[in-house]
C-alpha cells in the first residue's frame, strides 16, 4: 500500500525543499538603518518570485566583506546590493555574478572629491606631499579606493598613519581612516589632517556634511564618473531564479514603485551591466590586492 503513495510522497518532499527565503545581503556598519531600506524590497522580490519556491525575503548584514565574501561560498545568501569596490572582491573571490548596475541615491555614477580647508595653502595634490589624508574606511570605493588609486597613478607613495599625531615620511602622503563622513569632514575642519576624501554625493549632502562645515572646506580633485551601485547575484542560485530577479527589478520604476524604490537607498532605477563594469571590476581587484 506505501509503494503506491510513494511518488507522491517524493514529490511533496521535492517541493518542500525547494521552499526557502530569498536572502539580500550587504556589508553594514549601521545596521538598523541598512536593514529598514533593504527589508521592503527583498520581501517585494519574495512575493513576486513565488512561482520559484521562495516563501519569504531575509535581509543578512555583514560587519565585513570577508564575513560575506565567505557567506557567499557558503551559499547563504543569493543577493548583493553593493559599490564596485566591494562587488570586485565578491566576483572574484565568491563567484558572485553581477547582474544590474544599480541607480542609488539617485546617480547613475559617482564621483570621489578631495578636498582641504577654504583657507588651507594646499591647491594641487602635489601640495600633499608631506601632508595626510582621511580616507572614511577600507571597503570604500569613493572615500578610498578611488581617490588612493588617482594618487598612486599620479605617481605619490602613500602609508597608512598609526594615529592622527604621527607625520608621514618626507616624501610621502600619510593617510588615516575616519570611519564615517561627518568625521571626515570634522577632521579637516579642525586641521587634524590637511585633506579629506568623500563621495561627491555625500559631500552635497547636509545630513552627512552640514552646510555651515562644507562652507569652511575646499574642493581640489574630483575624479572621473564610476557606476554607484550594483547588484548581483550567488553563484548558486538558479539561473532562472537570477534572471526572474534581474527581469523584476528592471520592471521597477518612479512611476510604478516609487515609495518602494526610495526606501531601497533611494534608488530610481535599475540597468543593464556593461562590458566596461566587468573590467572595472577586475582592475578594482587587481589594484586593492597590491595593497
Amino acid at each position: 500500500m506505501l509503494f503506491r503513495f510513494l511518488p507522491l510522497i517524493c514529490l511533496m518532499l521535492g517541493a518542500v525543499a525547494q521552499a526557502r527565503p530569498l536572502v539580500l545581503a550587504q556589508v553594514s556598519d549601521r545596521a538598523t538603518k541598512d536593514y529598514e531600506e533593504l527589508r521592503p524590497m527583498v520581501q517585494h522580490a519574495a512575493a513576486g518570485l513565488s512561482d520559484f519556491g521562495i516563501t519569504s525575503g531575509e535581509v543578512r548584514l555583514y560587519p565585513t566583506a570577508e564575513a560575506l565574501v565567505n557567506a557567499l561560498r557558503n551559499a547563504e545568501v543569493d543577493w548583493v546590493t553593493e559599490t564596485p569596490f566591494t562587488a570586485a572582491r565578491l566576483v572574484h573571490e565568491a563567484r558572485a555574478r553581477p547582474l544590474l548596475r544599480k541607480w542609488k541615491q539617485g546617480q547613475r555614477a559617482y564621483r570621489s572629491i578631495i578636498y582641504t580647508r577654504a583657507d588651507s595653502p594646499v591647491r594641487t595634490l602635489d601640495d600633499l606631499v608631506g601632508q595626510s589624508i582621511a580616507f572614511e574606511h577600507a571597503d570604500s570605493f569613493s572615500s578610498y579606493f578611488l581617490p588612493r588609486s588617482l594618487l598612486e597613478q599620479g605617481g605619490f607613495t602613500l602609508r597608512r598613519l598609526e594615529n592622527l599625531e604621527q607625520r608621514p615620511a618626507p616624501g610621502q602622503i600619510g593617510y588615516l581612516f575616519s570611519r564615517n563622513e561627518k568625521n571626515n569632514a570634522l577632521w579637516v575642519h579642525k586641521s587634524l589632517t590637511v585633506a579629506g576624501a568623500l563621495n561627491g554625493n555625500d559631500w552635497n549632502n547636509p545630513q552627512r556634511v552640514p552646510e555651515a562645515l562644507r562652507s569652511q572646506l575646499r574642493i581640489i580633485h574630483r575624479s572621473a564618473a564610476y557606476p554607484r551601485a550594483l547588484e548581483l547575484t550567488s553563484a548558486s542560485l538558479e539561473p532562472a531564479l537570477a534572471e526572474a530577479l534581474r527581469a523584476l527589478l528592471l520592471d521597477m520604476t518612479p512611476d510604478n514603485a516609487p515609495e518602494l524604490l526610495q526606501r531601497y537607498e533611494q534608488t530610481t532605477g535599475f540597468g543593464p551591466v556593461q562590458a566596461q563594469d566587468i573590467a572595472l571590476l577586475s582592475d578594482i581587484y587587481r589594484r586593492s590586492r597590491a595593497w
